[in-house]
């Protein structure tokens, strides 16, 4: 962070404030009057922390995935058993960005990354990067083991994690009148995992 912040706690206060104006209204919608209301403080201190609207609600996206990520990409680093573990991950990583909340943060960050990149870059390297790095070091310790030709880690781990996504991700990022059970998302994972050792599974 380029900010010096003297009070952690008076810090969480503006972001849980403006965490709710944003979710409610937007980042257009939403006004730096709302935000102080919100959050209980003056102008004077949001500024104090945050120079801009914009710089607030990239500090916002990525403290919030960033949190959300390292919860979600714990892997068991011991488990050789790839295919569970990828397996467990990938109906965790589906379950949470198919929810309506995962989607409307998405919708937001798109919405306006294109005026401002510094909030896509925030968003992608504290969630979607982070996550394939993750992915990509448990690759790494298990490559001698359970999975071979892995060149590009990072590669193979961001192939998995779209994989996950296949078919079903798009459709509900673009609001079409669809829904899919716990059963759907279970199958959609264990074909990418299938897909996935096809290409880097040891052989048998």
């Amino acid at each position: 962070m380029d900010e010096v912040v003297t009070d952690r706690r008076k810090w969480h206060q503006i972001l849980d404030g403006a965490r709710r104006v944003f979710l409610e209204q937007g980042f257009d919608g939403a006004s730096v009057g709302d935000i102080v209301r919100a959050a209980g403080i003056s102008k004077g201190t949001l500024y104090a922390y945050f120079p801009s609207k914009e710089k607030l609600f990239e500090t916002l996206i990525f403290e919030d995935r960033r949190r959300q990520a390292e919860q979600l990409f714990k892997l068991d680093m011991e488990n050789d058993d790839v295919r569970s573990e990828l397996r467990a991950l990938g109906l965790r990583f589906l379950e949470l960005v198919s929810t309506p909340l995962a989607l409307s943060h998405l919708r937001t960050v798109i919405a306006v990354a294109a005026r401002f990149p510094e909030i896509g870059r925030a968003y992608y390297e504290a969630g979607p990067q982070y996550g394939m790095q993750q992915v990509a070091a448990y690759l790494v310790r298990h490559s001698g083991k359970s999975l071979v030709d892995i060149a590009d880690p990072e590669t193979a781990a961001s192939r998995f994690i779209d994989l996950c996504k296949s078919g079903l991700h798009m459709k509900l990022l673009m609001g079409l009148d669809v829904s899919f059970s716990k059963d759907d998302l279970k199958r959609n994972v264990e074909e990418a995992v299938e897909i996935f050792m096809s290409r880097y599974g040891a052989p048998s």
